[in-house]
Order: C-alpha cells, then structure tokens, then sequence
C-alpha cells in the first residue's frame, strides 16, 4: 500500500468517525446534521438497522433530525476501518463502538454494543478532492441485549427463556442426531 492510499484511508476513516460522532450524539443540533452530513449522503441511501430500514436522501435526512428530537443517546468508537475497493472508486466503512442509550438517563444509561456499516464511492476528479458519497448505512445491534436489558422482562428472559431455549435445543440436536445415525446404518 502506497503512502497515497495510506493518506487517503486515513482521511476517510477520520470522516466516518466525524460522522458517526454528529449522527450517534443527539445534542449535535439539526443544522449541523445538514451542512456536515448531507454533503456526503447519496440520493438514493439505504439506511437499515433491526427495526427498520428506509430509502432515499429525504428518508434519511427526515430520519437523523427525527432521532435527534425523539431519543437521547451518543456513541463511544473503539475502532474505525476503511477498505477501499480495487481501483478506489468506493469501499466500506465500519465503525464499532457502543451506543449509549440515555432515554432513561436519571435511571440508567443503556450501553448497546453496535457496529456501523457505511458502504460508499469516492467522488472528485483528484486524490485530494475525492469525497465519500454513502449509498447504504446499516446498524448492526443485538435485539436479544435490548431485550435483556428491560426491567422485569430481561430477567425471565436470560434466566428462564434463555436456559430453557439452549435445552431444548441440545435436546433436539441430539434426537437428529439419533434419528441420522440410524438412517445411516439403515442406508
């Protein structure tokens, strides 16, 4: 790898970290979204997480001011890659890190382990213009954490439900198991 590509890494992974600071900080206000972020969102963005996925430039713009209103968390980044596509007209971005849940902050703050996804091409006519444009932006998060996490309900379901799931699942693991054999031997 040569010391442009190395520059040019090191560039887009300091800009998805900026990102994701702006878009997982929901103190960062509105106007700030749109004049940092939009400028590298693509018209036709796919953003996807567990619960819900959307489409287009709006979509998404309408999305990330809707959170910021709605909820309160910010991110904690443990680590940031970008790997470029042969010919470096695109790549993929992942930032893992924890999203810190604060709807409930006088009570508890939620830390949700999450790994972003940003796909992406490189628009500009020079090594020194090239931007990211995102064409997807996927959040990748455990439902069963959010589960484990709610009061009352995460107690039966990771001392009951889960126990009780991991058994029966070994018990049918082992009656395939049994029923394969003797076809085998029958075979």
């Amino acid at each position: 790898m040569g010391n442009a590509e190395q520059e040019l890494i090191l560039r887009l992974e300091q800009r998805f970290r900026r990102m994701t600071e702006l878009l997982y900080d929901t103190r960062v206000p509105p106007q700030v979204l749109e004049e940092e972020i939009l400028p590298f969102i693509g018209e036709n963005i796919t953003f996807k997480d567990p619960w819900q996925q959307g489409t287009g430039r709006e979509t998404y713009r309408r999305g990330a001011a809707g959170f910021h209103c709605m909820f309160s968390f910010d991110f904690d980044i443990f680590q940031a890659n970008v790997q470029l596509e042969e010919g470096h007209r695109g790549g993929r971005a992942i930032v893992d890190g924890v999203m810190n849940l604060k709807q409930f902050s006088w009570l508890y703050t939620y830390p949700l382990r999450t790994i972003l996804v940003y796909d992406f091409t490189l628009v500009g006519a020079t090594a020194g213009e090239l931007k990211p444009v995102v064409h997807v932006h996927e959040e990748m998060w455990s439902l069963a954490d959010m589960i484990a996490a709610v009061p009352g309900v995460g107690r039966f379901y990771t001392s009951i439900f889960r126990k009780g799931f991991s058994q029966g699942f070994l018990v049918a693991s082992a009656l395939c198991r049994r029923v394969r054999g003797a076809a085998a031997t029958r075979g």
